[in-house]
């Protein structure tokens, strides 16, 4: 059993400093291939980045939003998902380490992901568009970021989510045993929503304002024993409701964060490569 399916950690009531800790010891990743990472200037702060094929030259890159709850992670431990991607795109991947909460409302993480944005898409940047993308909390963030991005004249080809969490806590699969044992029951999700929000209801990661204001095409990686299943699905339908461009990639037989599971290979092959088509068109 490896480390990262031995974390045990409480979700609900452990000290944020301490569940960073232990998550970035259990969930640190390497990459083997080409990487270098970065810093961007933004004004009042720096931003760390962790870029995947930086050699490549290419008119688009992805930009890569890590998850974790929006209270924990980096791009070091979800540099497995990154890489993956950039392998499978041939495109850089350009993971953020934005600033977390509940130190940071989500608004910071979209502000920091908007810099690095327009700092490789704007008039001297290296690339004419990107499309964003993230994992869990990171896909809410890859949406919410999509549409402020395009509304500021950036080059947004397509956002992507996987297995994304959209603050619907309405939701019966976050009761159970095995919910809770991975931080993703209903109490865990409401210590999350509120550490990056301001108040239980809407925010800019919300599922109403996702599909309120999303312009771009969108791709949606749904895993089917994930408790946050249903916010995908949701989003799915009132995006179709509009008849937005969505894509749904569904993994019928595969949980949250498979992406990153030793287990999952093949679905990951499957999952990876429908992602690259989806790139691609």
């Amino acid at each position: 059993m490896s480390a990262r399916q031995r974390l045990r950690l409480d979700w609900q009531r452990g000290n944020v400093r301490n569940l960073r800790a232990a998550y970035e010891r259990a969930r640190h990743v390497t990459p083997e291939g080409p990487h270098e990472w970065q810093m961007i200037d933004a004004g009042d702060r720096l931003i760390r980045l962790l870029v995947h094929n930086p050699g490549i030259h290419r008119d688009r890159a992805i930009f890569y939003f890590h998850g974790g709850g929006w209270i924990v992670g980096s791009p070091s431990t979800h540099a497995d998902i990154s890489e993956a991607l950039a392998a499978a795109s041939g495109l850089p991947v350009i993971s953020i380490d934005y600033r977390l909460a509940p130190e940071h409302k989500a608004e910071a993480a979209l502000a920091d992901g908007l810099a690095v944005i327009g700092h490789y898409l704007g008039i001297e940047g290296a690339f004419a568009s990107g499309i964003l993308a993230g994992d869990s909390a990171g896909g809410a963030l890859a949406l919410a970021t999509a549409s402020r991005a395009r509304r500021m004249g950036l080059q947004i080809a397509g956002a992507m989510s996987f297995y994304g969490g959209f603050g619907l806590t309405a939701n019966p699969r976050l009761h159970g045993a095995a919910a809770a044992r991975d931080g993703l029951d209903a109490g865990s999700m409401r210590r999350y929503w509120l550490a990056a929000n301001a108040s239980a209801g809407e925010g800019i990661c919300s599922l109403p304002a996702l599909a309120r204001g999303l312009d771009a095409p969108v791709y949606l990686l749904i895993a089917g024993r994930d408790p946050l299943r249903n916010d995908s699905l949701a989003l799915a339908r009132a995006l179709r409701a509009k008849a937005h461009p969505v894509t749904i990639d569904p993994h019928p037989f595969e949980g949250h964060s498979f992406l990153q599971s030793s287990c999952a290979r093949r679905s990951k092959q499957i999952a990876f490569r429908r992602m690259a088509d989806w790139i691609g068109s």
